[in-house]
């Protein structure tokens, strides 16, 4: 009997060990967790705000004028951004964020390391912090689709080496023939390239050379460096990669010195494209329907062939919208706007900014009958003025506008795309 009590009571002090010791692992094992969630809590708000640094970051390398140093932005834009965000409740500081910006692959890296998040179980074991690190990496990509095209479609530039006294800053008389880059409307008859007295009058357009000579996209087509530098010093002519030249949009009159046949009215059904009161609508207040490159093509008639008395008071209206706005040659920038740059890429917000369809000449040009077009790329366009007294059913101008180069696209669509088409992605 005695020594039955005497077990007992060995029992009970090893029950009593044991309790002890699952209550320690209990409670470790409790703090771990709580120590575990903390740091992937503070993770996530670290990724969290690394993938708001990245891409706003790389949202720099979508501003369209050429000539601006997008680094110092990108990197600027991605701290600035990081720094909105806490970490574990405590705000995100510069010292914390390093910016990688790569402007030839068109990427931003952004990376936290962040100071100790406290623990409580690890602290017993000597470490009573942990770092955190977060990565993200974001970059521009080429995609296929667009929004808000208004209904013209227009050819991409192409290769033509016929520009021999160009650079004087005035086309010499051997320039003025017909099928040379740098013909244009002789509007006063007087043999040369006419300055505008004013933001309110129109330049004498120039007629880019119908017969394609040779057509890539990459190399050529607008937004390319191939004709930087041409024009000399003359301001009109002299654009970085296009940015801020003159483009015929659509002729509404046959006797306007353009190729007609070469400026479409488009819409998603034929009955879109031949109703002047469709297009129209789409000019005054576009539709944002999503469309794409490639494809299948979307119906479209001459420019001309749209009724010119309802289609040149659209444009009016359109134009109305920012009646003050005009592109200035000197500064390549809108000036007179009534509005400001919400989107901070350089580029006023102003409904006269719109998104043209770009096609092949080498494929669309050579039948200029099909009544079908398929786009390989979309452009942002400021709308040029009027010229002075001309305006209504009766006013047969072309209208005109200044390349401004990357649209924003939504993303997705088919595998072709289009090089002035782009969108933000994380890639990392």
């Amino acid at each position: 009997m005695r020594s039955s009590k005497s077990g007992r009571r060995g029992e009970r002090g090893v029950t009593l060990v044991l309790m002890a010791l699952m209550l320690f692992l209990a409670i470790g094992m409790s703090a771990l967790a709580i120590d575990y969630g903390m740091i992937k809590a503070a993770k996530a708000e670290a990724q969290r705000a690394m993938d708001s640094a990245a891409l706003a970051g790389a949202s720099a390398f979508i501003i369209p004028d050429p000539l601006i140093d997008k680094s110092p932005i990108a990197e600027a834009r991605a701290r600035d951004f990081a720094k909105k965000h806490q970490v574990h409740r405590v705000q995100v500081t510069d010292p914390e964020v390093a910016i990688d910006v790569d402007l030839v692959n068109q990427e931003l890296t952004a990376t936290y390391t962040g100071g100790g998040i406290p623990l409580w179980f690890a602290s017993i074991f000597g470490s009573p912090t942990m770092a955190i690190r977060a990565l993200a990496r974001a970059h521009v990509a080429e995609t296929s689709n667009a929004a808000c095209v208004m209904p013209i479609a227009i050819p991409d530039i192409w290769k033509n080496n016929d520009i021999d006294g160009v650079g004087t800053g005035h086309p010499t008389p051997e320039e003025l023939v017909e099928d040379d880059l740098w013909d244009f409307l002789d509007r006063n008859g007087n043999g040369v390239l006419d300055e505008p007295s004013g933001p309110d009058t129109e330049r004498e357009l120039w007629e880019f050379d119908p017969g394609a000579d040779e057509y890539d996209q990459d190399d050529y087509g607008y937004g390319s460096t191939y004709r930087n530098g041409l024009g000399g010093t003359n301001p009109f002519l002299n654009k970085t990669n296009d940015y801020g030249r003159q483009l015929t949009l659509m002729t509404i009159s046959s006797k306007d010195g353009t190729t007609s046949s070469n400026y479409y009215a488009w819409g998603l059904s034929s009955g879109d494209a031949n109703s002047g009161a469709v297009l129209s609508a789409k000019i005054t207040e576009e539709s944002c329907e999503v469309v794409t490159v490639g494809g299948a093509g979307y119906p479209a008639v001459a420019g001309n062939g749209a009724t010119a008395g309802q289609i040149s008071p659209a444009w009016d209206t359109r134009i109305g919208y920012d009646p003050g706005a005009y592109w200035n040659d000197m500064t390549n920038t809108v000036e007179g706007s009534d509005f400001d740059d919400g989107d901070y890429d350089g580029l006023v917000d102003s409904p006269r900014v719109v998104i043209v369809a770009l096609y092949n000449p080498e494929l669309e040009m050579l039948a200029p009958s099909d009544n079908s077009l398929v786009f390989n790329n979309f452009a942002k366009v400021f709308l040029d003025k009027r010229p002075a007294g001309c305006s209504g059913a009766s006013c047969k101008a072309a209208i005109t506008g200044r390349f401004l180069g990357f649209v924003g696209g939504p993303g997705g669509g088919p595998g072709v795309t289009g090089s002035l088409i782009k969108t933000l992605e994380l890639i990392k």
